[in-house]
């Protein structure tokens, strides 16, 4: 192994246990709302890569991206998107049901996958298939257990899929797209926190609560700098790998950190996961090499 993929090695996997621990980070903000949050964590990102892009000199080419009406209209609809993704990711650690993002997070390639065949109409073999049909069984099988449908395993992986297959409709530089669609998002989480603050409700103020908000831009841009840098390094095989360490933790942190219940049906369904992953992954390997 020479020194880059040493680098890169380095970086995808620090990359994937930074998002992998996230649910620590935002079980120690206590007594604040998931929404009041996510309007934290959106508008510190949006200074943190104002910041950034200033520095690398790139805030004109934000200019120029916001002049095209298509382009700004795109990255409202993709700000959307991502900000229900952090908001259920949120919501739901709060909620103690880090074990449904686990699941949600490892569903997500197999997400992606079948709304690239449905929307993009790209053709599925036989092998994805029996993967997408497991993956469906695994879905019943926590419906059958909770009675309805496991909305945080379902809305996480479609809403981070919708939003990477609308991303690839424009191409945009990372951190120049996430700065859009958080500076265009960000108004509302303002106006929100404003009103909190006029009610006397704000979480925001000098103490922990405090400086973790503030932090929680931070958390969110770092990981996105070094997977950014992992990808100059790594084949995107290694990448696919590297990124079931994030829901392995998240799980491996519900059970033995809360003590979240991982019950017959939920194991099941983990169990059914990995099998469909793992005949994806071979199937993709197969393809590569045939």
């Amino acid at each position: 192994m020479n020194q880059n993929d040493k680098t890169g090695l380095f970086l995808g996997i620090s990359t994937f246990v930074m998002w992998g621990i996230f649910p620590i980070f935002f079980k120690f903000i206590d007594g604040v709302s998931a929404t009041e949050i996510l309007a934290h964590r959106i508008i510190w990102s949006a200074l943190i890569l104002f910041a950034l892009l200033n520095l690398q000199g790139k805030l004109s080419n934000v200019k120029r991206l916001l002049r095209i009406k298509k382009v700004a209209l795109t990255l409202l609809t993709t700000g959307v998107l991502i900000a229900l993704n952090w908001g259920i990711f949120i919501y739901a650690v709060g909620k103690n049901q880090i074990l449904e993002t686990s699941l949600g997070y490892f569903i997500n390639p197999l997400i992606s996958i079948l709304l690239g065949a449905i929307v993009l109409k790209e053709r599925l073999n036989l092998v994805l298939k029996i993967s997408l049909f497991i993956v469906f069984i695994a879905i019943a099988l926590q419906v059958y257990a909770l009675g309805n449908l496991p909305f945080i395993s379902l809305i996480l992986p479609l809403s981070f899929g919708l939003y990477g297959l609308i991303r690839k409709k424009v191409s945009i530089p990372t951190f120049e797209g996430l700065f859009i669609e958080t500076l265009l998002i960000a108004p509302i989480a303002l106006v929100y926190l404003g009103y909190l603050l006029y009610l006397g409700k704000s979480g925001f103020g000098f103490s922990l609560n405090g400086i973790l908000l503030i932090l929680s831009g931070l958390v969110t841009i770092v990981p996105l700098l070094t997977f950014n840098a992992s990808t100059k390094y790594l084949r995107l095989s290694t990448i696919g790998f590297l990124q079931y360490i994030s829901p392995t933790l998240s799980l491996l942190i519900a059970v033995f950190m809360y003590n979240e219940s991982l019950d017959i049906y939920k194991l099941t369904s983990f169990i059914l996961i990995w099998i469909s992953l793992g005949i994806a992954g071979i199937n993709g390997i197969w393809r590569k090499h045939g």
